[in-house]
């Protein structure tokens, strides 16, 4: 390949990077909250944390107070103390407690998010929501990626399958809740927790308590939470680490219940980020190019392993996020009205070096979001007991969302035709010209929403559910496209602004039975049909008129379980059956219509996604709690065209399924319909398991031990089959031993996190353009991905 050459197909790795490529308390009635705090919450069965309670699980999965052995629902539920014994101080590290429950890392905070059973979004896109809904007490986020450390958490619930009918918006594949510690009336309190270890990490709260009245009581909390980063950036001109954590905030929270039947919960917070997780670091590369160079000459050696980097590009993020709420709850003889007002705003920017090297091609790639919502629910709930009982409810969502996205650098690059030597992409600018390409979405959206679910007790043993959810969509999208003032376009790129509304109206629902048998064994069976509301693209967009608009996703769970409790508690075991099928599945894949190799957001096709899931807990003695919890998850793309095939695979001459797009003809790269193939970043296997020992020491102390690992197979983070981008199969074995005082005054130990220091990817990528290193490869690794060793104190005044 001749210089000349090489620049005319880097040209058009320069026109696919002018666009991308690559928490106050869970609502309920009067006292049924209060009652659900009070109770010793331990996990449920459907999780691995092992505890020594025998208190009752309470939870309000179906928005009010149960005990969790009763709810016809997949659920986890652990209570704050069981994740603080599991250093759990991040929703990225629920995939400890929740083997359905995985998290897809990257560079930016919007592409990252949950997948549950397989099924998660993963989008550049402002106009396009996550498929697994976050809810801090009651309030639906608009943008999950603003919840990054968890503080005074009462307790955590992760329902999987289809929770949108009653919870807020676009829960189509699952819901994670957090509810955090209500202020306690006539208690005055001050606890405290920290910790400190290897890898800078170091994690400070503090709460306290304090009544006003007879009546009323205050409760604030601060939290500071930092460690070092993963990857070391070997070059000198910039900042050595380049993915360090750097978390922290506080927040208020009021309780005021001035008569029997009326309350009011007004809380509000306020946090930073300083530092982001995750870099890039480079798995492969292909001789000659710039990444094997650049490598090289700093002695840095690419593999599974590596965690060091060499980058000319500055690695920067911040983010900013706060905002209130006001609960109000009035009991109307033996009805509950709830009333949950809440308003957020949250800003967060990050950027890196595009072509993770020290040659400028694109040093500057990232962007920024800026988010303000407004929410309002109204909620009747009915007394239990009678033949019928519900819970019915309105809804309404106002947000408006805006993103930034920018790239820029000089288009300069290494090639094995040119012998080491940096050449420009783009030879007929004047040496050190400065290219970008930037859009911007402004995504306003509207939900209003009806839903009902009530439960038929047919007999003492059997109960028929039902509920609907009746919900109206507005979107509107103003789009810009552009380049900054004395920078010239990225080729490919053009200057435009287009405008564009949706509506749509939908109605889900949710069927099904439960029946005990006996009064410690529970079996149910449902059917739901989910909703994630309409969205739009906004990355690749030609001309004015070219339609931005993505269709609802919509998901059809059947599920069967059962919940038993036996051995006077000593034994609980709990398995469900699903089959979920996804019709419109909203995914990012590559524009066929382009030249070069831009994304945009479509409705790829179906998906389908089938297993089992189990837990067991055992208690052979008062001291010793024994647990465990897997599932396996068979997820698979029923039909997914425009999927990107990976570097090597056959074309359809060579009898591959790669087709190279109309419009280019001659591309070294491929599309094809990944229909059949594994949902990406979904593994087969994930299991955890679980020992904690508690025992007194004497009158006045008690020790403790818990270990804990968790695992999974192998799992291919790519859509199309890419062998490049398997993590083979891993565990990571954690622990904490510690003494403290019977009355839990005061405690001292010693955790670690991925005790045996295996290291594993949390994402694998290959070069967001083949031309620019065919067949090379980039990996993000989790903060988890070493070891770490460390101190833990807590207290209580």
């Amino acid at each position: 390949m001749t210089v000349r050459s090489t620049i005319a197909s880097l040209l058009t790795g320069a026109a696919a990077l002018a666009m991308p490529s690559t928490v106050a308390a869970q609502t309920a009635p009067v006292g049924q909250e209060e009652a659900a705090q009070a109770a010793t919450t331990t996990p449920d069965s459907a999780t691995a944390v092992a505890t020594t309670d025998d208190a009752e699980i309470i939870v309000t999965a179906q928005r009010r107070a149960e005990n969790v052995q009763r709810v016809p629902v997949a659920i986890t539920a652990v209570r704050g103390d069981a994740l603080q014994r599991l250093n759990i101080t991040s929703p990225q590290q629920l995939t400890l407690i929740d083997p359905s429950v995985k998290y897809k890392q990257s560079t930016s905070a919007g592409n990252s998010g949950f997948l549950i059973r397989g099924i998660g979004t993963s989008s550049f896109s402002a106009g396009i929501e996550q498929s697994i809904s976050t809810v801090v007490d009651g309030v639906v986020l608009g943008d999950p990626s603003t919840i990054s450390t968890l503080v005074d958490i009462e307790r955590v619930e992760i329902l999987r399958g289809p929770q949108d009918m009653l919870f807020g918006k676009n829960a189509s594949a699952g819901l994670v809740s957090f509810t955090t510690v209500r202020p306690k009336i006539g208690v005055t309190e001050v606890t405290g927790h920290g910790e400190v270890g290897t890898q800078g990490h170091l994690v400070g709260t503090v709460v306290g308590n304090v009544p006003i009245s007879d009546t009323a009581a205050l409760r604030v909390f601060g939290f500071y939470k930092e460690r070092d980063g993963v990857v070391t950036n070997r070059n000198p001109a910039q900042p050595r680490d380049v993915d360090g954590q750097l978390n922290y905030g506080g927040g208020v929270k009021l309780l005021w219940k001035p008569t029997d039947t009326l309350s009011l919960f007004l809380s509000g917070d306020y946090s930073e980020v300083g530092r982001f997780c995750c870099s890039m670091v480079w798995a492969k590369v292909a001789p000659g190019y710039a990444p094997a160079v650049t490598l090289a000459q700093y002695g840095i050696t690419p593999s599974s392993t590596n965690r060091e980097v060499a980058i000319g590009g500055r690695s920067f993020g911040y983010a900013h996020r706060g905002g209130a709420s006001l609960e109000v709850n009035y009991e109307m003889g033996d009805y509950a009205l709830t009333s949950l007002s809440a308003y957020r705003q949250s800003y967060r920017e990050s950027f890196y070096d595009g072509d993770n090297t020290t040659v400028n091609y694109v040093d500057r790639n990232g962007g920024s979001n800026a988010l303000r919502q407004f929410s309002q629910e109204l909620r009747l709930t009915s007394p239990t007991g009678g033949l019928i009982d519900y819970v019915a409810g309105l809804f309404l969502f106002d947000q408006n969302a805006e993103g930034y996205i920018d790239q820029q650098g000089r288009l300069e690059w290494i090639v094995p035709a040119s012998n080491g030597t940096v050449i420009r992409v783009v030879p007929s600018q004047p040496v050190g010209t400065l290219f970008d390409g930037n859009l911007t979405n402004k995504v306003h959206s509207r939900s209003y929403a009806g839903f009902a679910q009530a439960n038929l007790h047919a007999t003492e043993n059997l109960t028929f559910l039902f509920g609907g959810r009746l919900t109206h969509d507005v979107l509107d999208l103003n789009y810009r496209r552009g380049t900054v003032p004395g920078a010239v376009p990225i080729p490919g790129g053009v200057t435009l602004s287009l405008q564009q509304g949706i509506k749509n109206t939908n109605f889900s629902f949710r069927i099904g039975a439960q029946y005990s048998p006996t009064s410690d064994v529970m079996t149910y069976a449902t059917v739901s049909r989910g909703y994630k509301g309409p969205g739009f693209s906004g990355l690749t967009v030609s001309n004015a008129s070219q339609d931005q608009s993505v269709a609802p996703e919509i998901p059809t769970n059947y599920e069967i379980g059962v919940r038993a409790s036996l051995l006077e508690r000593k034994l609980t075991l709990n398995a469900t059956l699903f089959k979920t099928h996804v019709r419109d599945f909203q995914a990012q894949v590559a524009d066929l219509s382009s030249a070069s190799y831009a994304n945009r957001i479509t409705n790829a096709g179906s998906l389908n996604s089938k297993g089992v899931e189990f837990s067991v807990i055992a208690r052979p003695i008062p001291a010793l709690t024994l647990s465990g919890g897997g599932s396996y998850v068979d997820a698979r793309y029923g039909d997914f065209n425009g999927v990107q095939c990976y570097f090597g695979q056959p074309k359809v001459a060579q009898g591959g399924p790669c087709t190279a797009p109309p419009a280019n003809p001659t591309s070294i790269d491929g599309f094809f319909n990944a229909a059949g193939l594994r949902l990406a970043a979904a593994p087969k296997f994930s299991y955890n398991l679980v020992a904690d020992y508690q025992q007194p020491i004497g009158d006045s102390l008690r020790g403790s031990v818990q270990f804990n690992f968790s695992g999974q197979s192998d799992v291919n983070y790519s859509a199309n089959g890419d062998p490049g981008t398997i993590q083979k199969a891993f565990g990571l074995l954690g622990g904490n031993i510690g003494i403290g005082a019977a009355d839990s005054r005061w405690r001292v130990g010693v955790f670690a996190i991925n005790l045996l220091d295996k290291r594993w990817a949390a994402q694998k990528n290959p070069s967001p353009t083949t031309t620019l290193n065919p067949g090379g490869y980039l990996q993000y690794y989790s903060p988890d991905a070493v070891r770490t060793i460390g101190l833990s104190v807590d207290f209580k005044l």
